[in-house]
């Protein structure tokens, strides 16, 4: 799959319009409502997505400048750690200040991209949560895939189905 920086702005403008859509549609009772089973619920969830909104800058710096441990794979990263660590950082602000955050990170993530060579973004990496392509492909998926998938479960916590 080839995926080129115009394709990874796309998806990251598409995803900060998405995210805002449904922000913008969500009742203050909706905010509160279950997302995963002993899990998140919504406004937590997009306490997740605005930790993440920036991490085009984390993920291009990884790929320029490895670990010099090597070897890729999770290298002793507990994703399940960190997320909680982010989420507890932004679950008691109020929410416009969460949704202020993810579109920042997302401005910051665009311009991290447009400033990468594509050389960079051609580079085969694997990530320390386990992820592998090239740099590119690493960027658009968190965000087509991962992102995306967050707001669906969302959207679906919201209408109860």
């Amino acid at each position: 799959m080839v995926t080129t920086k115009q394709d990874i702005v796309k998806a990251v403008n598409a995803f900060a319009d998405r995210a805002g859509s449904i922000a913008d549609s969500l009742s203050p009772a909706d905010w509160q409502k279950t997302v995963y089973e002993g899990g998140w619920n919504v406004k937590q969830a997009y306490c997740h997505l605005a930790a993440m909104a920036g991490g085009a800058a984390f993920v291009i710096n990884l790929a320029a400048n490895p670990p010099s441990s090597g070897g890729g794979g999770q290298g002793g990263f507990d994703v399940d750690a960190w997320n909680a660590r982010e989420v507890c950082a932004r679950e008691d602000k109020p929410v416009e200040e969460i949704l202020a955050e993810l579109k920042s990170g997302c401005a910051a993530s665009i311009s991290a991209i447009e400033a990468t060579s594509d050389e960079l973004l051609a580079k085969e990496a694997t990530m320390p949560w386990g992820v592998s392509g090239t740099i590119a492909e690493i960027l658009a998926t968190s965000v087509t895939g991962h992102n995306a998938e967050h707001l669906d479960d969302i959207e679906r916590a919201v209408r109860g189905s």
